[in-house]
C-alpha cells in the first residue's frame, strides 16, 4: 500500500521524479493529485497526475492497466492533453501529460453560463477530441467541465484512458467510472459503451449553455437516479437547434441518443478534424452573438463557402419538424436539374454565337 505521508515528504526533493522539476499543485481529488512539473532537459512545462487507487495490494493491476494506457501516448491530437509518460514512485502510479492550462471550463462555468458563440467553440473541439478517442476504441467516461483544459480559444479533453484503471483499483463503479452528476444512466447498470460519453457531453453542453446541470442529484450522494424519460427545461432564447441536440444527448434510452460524437458534429453542421474550421454561423447564430464571450478570444468567423457548405450538411442529416428525407432530396434534384440545364443552354449559346461569328 502506497504511503500519502511519505510521499508528500519525499514529493519537493530535487529528482523525485527523474528529470522532472514539481513547480506547484494544480489540483487534486478522489483519485489522486495533479502538478505542474518541468522537464529539465527541455525547460517545457508538463503536468504529472499521481493516482489514488485505495488501499490493497494492487500492484499486478496497476502495472497491467498502466501497460493499457501506454498505447494512449501515441495519439496526437490539438484536442486532446497529450499523454507522455507513465511510471510508478513509492508505489504511486503516475502519468506525465501534457500542460493543457491551469485553467479549465468548470474555471468559466463557476462565472455562469458561457457566451453562446464561446460555447459552441469549446464544445465543438471537446467532441472533436472525443471521436479522435473513440477512433481507437477508448470510451472517456469522465465527460466533465473538470476534464476540459482551456489555453486561449484552444479546448483540450484530459484524464481519458483513465476509467478502467479507477474504476477496478477502486472497485467503486459510481465514482470510479465518472463523475455522477455528469454519468450516464446506464453506466449504473454496468451496460456503458461509447454512447455515455455522448449523454456526458449532452450536460456539459447544458451547463454551458444555461449554467445549471440538467438534472438535480439525490440527497449528498451526488448521484442522479433517472426513471423517467424527461427534457430539462431551456431557457427562452436559446437557440433551438442546439436545445434540441441537448435533449437528445440526454435521452434517456441509449439507443434514443446520437450513436456516435460525429453524429453531433455533423448537426452542428461542424467538420470531425481538428483542421476543419469552426463555422459559427452554421446553426444560423449569426445575430446571437450575446456579450461577445469573456474568454478573452477573437470570434472564429467562417468563410461564406464554409458556412454555405456547413449549413447544407446540417439540413441533409437533421431535418426540421415536418420535413423529411424525400421532400429535401425532391428540392436537391430539382436545383441540379436545373443548374445542368442553365449550364447546357450557355454551352448551345456560345456555340452558336461562335458560328455566327465564323
Amino acid at each position: 500500500m502506497a504511503d500519502w505521508e511519505e510521499f508528500y515528504q519525499q514529493l519537493r526533493k530535487p529528482e523525485f521524479i527523474a528529470g522532472f522539476e514539481i513547480l506547484q499543485r494544480l489540483g487534486g481529488g478522489a483519485f489522486g493529485e495533479v502538478y505542474k512539473v518541468r522537464k529539465l532537459s527541455t525547460g517545457k512545462s508538463l503536468a504529472i497526475k499521481f493516482l489514488n487507487l485505495g488501499d490493497g495490494d494492487q500492484s499486478g493491476l496497476v502495472d497491467r492497466e498502466l501497460d493499457h494506457v501506454k498505447h494512449l501516448a501515441n495519439i496526437d491530437h490539438q484536442n486532446l492533453v497529450s499523454i507522455e509518460d507513465l511510471g510508478l514512485v513509492l508505489g504511486r502510479p503516475f502519468l506525465v501529460m501534457g500542460f493543457g492550462g491551469e485553467r479549465t471550463l468548470a474555471h468559466e462555468l463557476a462565472e455562469g453560463a458561457l457566451d453562446p458563440r464561446d460555447a459552441l467553440t469549446i464544445f465543438v473541439q471537446v467532441c472533436r477530441g472525443v471521436v479522435a478517442l473513440h477512433e481507437r476504441r477508448v470510451v472517456h467516461f469522465d465527460l466533465k467541465p473538470g476534464n476540459v483544459f482551456l489555453r486561449g480559444d484552444v479546448a483540450k479533453v484530459g484524464d481519458y484512458g483513465l476509467a478502467k484503471l479507477l474504476a477496478d483499483g477502486r472497485q467503486t463503479l459510481s465514482m470510479g467510472r465518472g463523475t455522477p452528476q455528469y454519468m450516464a444512466p446506464e453506466i449504473l447498470r454496468s451496460r456503458a459503451d461509447l454512447r455515455a460519453d455522448v449523454y456526458s457531453l449532452g450536460v456539459v453542453l447544458y451547463e454551458c449553455l444555461t449554467g445549471e446541470l440538467p438534472y438535480k442529484s439525490e440527497g449528498g450522494t451526488g448521484l442522479v437516479v433517472r426513471t423517467v424519460d424527461e427534457a430539462p427545461p431551456f431557457p427562452p432564447d436559446i437557440p433551438e437547434p442546439l436545445a434540441d441536440l441537448t435533449r437528445d444527448c440526454l435521452r434517456l434510452d441509449p439507443d434514443d441518443r446520437p450513436q456516435t460524437v460525429r453524429e453531433i458534429l455533423d448537426r452542428l453542421g461542424q467538420g470531425a478534424s481538428h483542421e476543419d474550421q469552426i463555422v459559427l454561423d452554421a446553426l444560423g447564430l449569426g445575430e446571437w452573438a450575446g456579450s461577445g464571450g469573456r474568454l478573452g478570444k477573437q470570434a472564429l468567423e467562417g468563410t461564406t463557402l464554409a458556412e454555405r457548405v456547413a449549413e447544407l450538411r446540417r439540413k441533409l442529416l437533421h431535418y426540421a419538424p415536418g420535413s423529411g428525407p424525400a421532400s429535401l432530396r425532391r428540392r436537391l434534384v430539382l436545383k441540379i436539374f436545373l443548374g445542368a440545364g442553365a449550364l447546357l443552354v450557355g454551352f448551345t449559346l456560345t456555340l452558336v454565337a461562335l458560328a455566327l461569328v465564323r
